[in-house]
């Protein structure tokens, strides 16, 4: 097909990823050395159209949001990110100045254009994807992003089916009927960052952190002239422990949850993401990303039972100690 070909072609630096029916998607690489610091820092860019178009300006954000109830479809959406997939389409971040940035599964169907917005959780406040990257699912079809609420996603690519939402070629996002919302195939796993997928469980891990904890909550009060003003609210800040929960992929159900209760313990470095070349980490990493699974498996214990399902860690296994931390 026209799109596969484009990858062969495309030269060092530049590339067409997709380019079929009229939808060209093209990532760019770049650079630039830093006077300050004397190191290259490298750049990628996304541009994509339709018959000609480039999908960059307002109408954009019409596209995303077409019913008009989110501010955001008023706002200046250009891509950010792009990711051809195996069935014909595309999933692409689109980042604005003024709105959180939108993750959209891209399909022409019929000569149009369909565009569907991909909700990433049911929970509006929580519906925020966390940077403009794609991961790897470590299962082939899928696509893994993250949300800033520090959730997995999972994307089955089979399963997104092309949305209502439309642009016929030479039209324009005004005139697109339809309605982005969360669809099949789009599976928020809840808090943490993945490990594996063992058949139908994904195993993720909650790293320690800290959180904030309501100590009083805000107040209105009468002042002595008898105006009302608010108290706001005292808050702390905690440890939170290591955590690992077992998920069911199909459903996104939780099967089983560890907390760990030694708050001194803490994970090894994991290299939780697939490294991108274009930004290399000099982080030292205990656990490369291809042999997390292994480390998983070696790790933890899931047991299985009529209507339960227990999470430990397996005989023998030994976590680190954070640094400087004093248990009690």
């Amino acid at each position: 097909m026209a799109f596969f070909l484009s990858l062969l072609a495309a030269p060092a630096g530049a590339g067409v990823i997709y380019d079929n029916h009229g939808l060209v998607v093209d990532i760019t690489t770049g650079g630039q050395r830093d006077w300050n610091t004397g190191q290259r820092q490298n750049t990628r860019s996304t541009t994509i159209s339709f018959q000609g178009n480039k999908l960059c300006g307002k109408d954009v954000g019409k596209l995303l949001y077409p019913d008009g109830r989110n501010m955001a479809a008023n706002a200046f959406f250009c891509a950010a990110n792009a990711r051809a997939l195996e069935t014909d389409a595309v999933l692409a971040y689109f980042t604005s100045s003024s709105a959180d940035a939108a993750l959209a599964h891209l399909q022409v169907v019929n000569g149009a254009l369909r565009v569907n917005r991909l909700a990433l959780s049911r929970q509006p406040d929580r519906d925020k994807p966390s940077g403009t990257r794609f991961e790897d699912a470590r299962l082939r079809g899928w696509t893994r992003v993250e949300t800033a609420w520090a959730e997995t996603v999972m994307i089955r690519h089979a399963l997104l089916a092309p949305a209502q939402l439309s642009v016929k070629p030479g039209g324009s996002a005004p005139g697109a009927t339809g309605a982005g919302a969360t669809r099949p195939g789009v599976i928020n796993l809840g808090a943490g960052k993945l490990l594996d997928v063992d058949g139908d469980v994904v195993y993720l891990a909650i790293p320690p952190g800290r959180d904030v904890v309501v100590v009083e909550p805000a107040t209105r009060i009468k002042d002595a002239q008898g105006d009302m003003r608010i108290v706001p609210e005292v808050v702390k800040f905690v440890d939170t422990p290591l955590a690992f929960r077992a998920v069911r992929l199909s459903t996104g159900q939780e099967l089983a949850r560890l907390d760990v209760k030694d708050t001194c313990a803490a994970l090894p470095a994991i290299e939780f993401n697939q490294p991108d070349p274009l930004y290399p980490s000099s982080t030292q990493r205990d656990v490369l990303f291809d042999d997390v699974p292994a480390w998983r498996a070696a790790t933890l214990q899931l047991t299985q039972t009529a209507g339960r399902a227990t999470l430990q860690l397996k005989p023998g296994v030994t976590l680190p100690t954070k640094p400087n931390c004093k248990r009690g």
